[in-house]
């Protein structure tokens, strides 16, 4: 006669709930081999250990609990070497995609340290800096349909990278004023909203470009009521050395509430270009 196990004793050798258990005896995905009639009990043989060890291989390589009992009701080889290699294949994706993410993350980390390090060495300092273009979908903001338009056309680049991630989705986020935010720090005068893309995400229509050059740049941090302050010493600077500027201040978040909630610790680069 084969040895049988009650369901606490299967449970604690392999490592698995009785309630689990249950629940696959009530979908039908494992039974007990046997079921005491007088008392309920469930018994278990030594051969459905294995049959569990194959539950978790299958939840473990991504199938659902139904599809795993499909699965296991697949008897031809073919068969369930084109299901596995399915399985093998949305691996690679989420691999891939997970790589993305990594590398995303990193970058977000990386830009974060280097501009707060700049920050801490220079402090409140104005310079004048060649810029690089900026690359990204960019959208009117005035209003709730500017920023469902927006929206809408980030949606359809997303749609056409299957490993884009939104991590840190709106890490980087650059709003454009008109001159008279320099003179006011007044969200009226936004202009337009740029989410900028890296260089893998920079394909297809949705993606413009938006030029800066030679640019005014200057960091705040802390508070936003506060920004009026630099963008008094900035009104100076333009003063002093007579630059005549072209109207557009691109002020970028590098770290938000989206980073640590608390304004104090809040970042903002603030590049204002100038007209040759």
């Amino acid at each position: 006669m084969k040895k049988m196990f009650k369901i606490g004793e299967l449970a604690k050798i392999k490592r698995i709930d009785a309630q689990t258990l249950r629940y696959y005896d009530h979908i039908g995905i494992l039974s007990p081999d046997l079921i005491n009639e007088q008392n309920g009990y469930r018994y278990y043989s030594e051969e459905q250990f294995l049959e569990v060890d194959h539950i978790k291989f299958l939840k473990l390589i991504g199938l659902s609990l139904e599809e795993a009992k499909q699965f296991r009701e697949i008897t031809g080889l073919n068969e369930a070497m084109r299901k596995l290699r399915i399985q093998q294949n949305h691996f690679e994706e989420r691999i891939s995609k997970m790589q993305t993410v990594s590398q995303r993350f990193a970058n977000i980390l990386d830009t974060i340290e280097e501009k707060s390090g700049y920050f801490e060495k220079h402090k409140n300092e104005i310079e004048i800096k060649e810029c690089g273009s900026i690359r990204g979908v960019i959208g009117d903001c005035q209003t709730v349909t500017d920023w469902f338009d927006f929206e809408a056309k980030l949606q359809e680049v997303i749609a056409s990278f299957p490993n884009y991630s939104e991590i840190g989705h709106n890490h980087g986020l650059t709003f454009i004023y008109n001159e008279k935010y320099l003179h006011s720090a007044n969200d009226q005068y936004i202009d337009k909203v740029i989410l900028p893309l890296e260089k893998d995400f920079r394909g297809g229509a949705n993606v413009e470009e938006y030029p800066l050059g030679n640019c005014i740049v200057a960091y705040h941090k802390g508070e936003n009521d506060k920004l009026i302050h630099v963008f008094a010493n900035i009104r100076e600077y333009i003063a002093v050395h007579k630059l005549i500027i072209r109207g557009d201040i691109v002020m970028t978040a590098i770290i938000s509430s989206f980073i640590v909630n608390n304004e104090s610790e809040h970042l903002i680069e603030i590049r204002i270009p100038l007209l040759a």
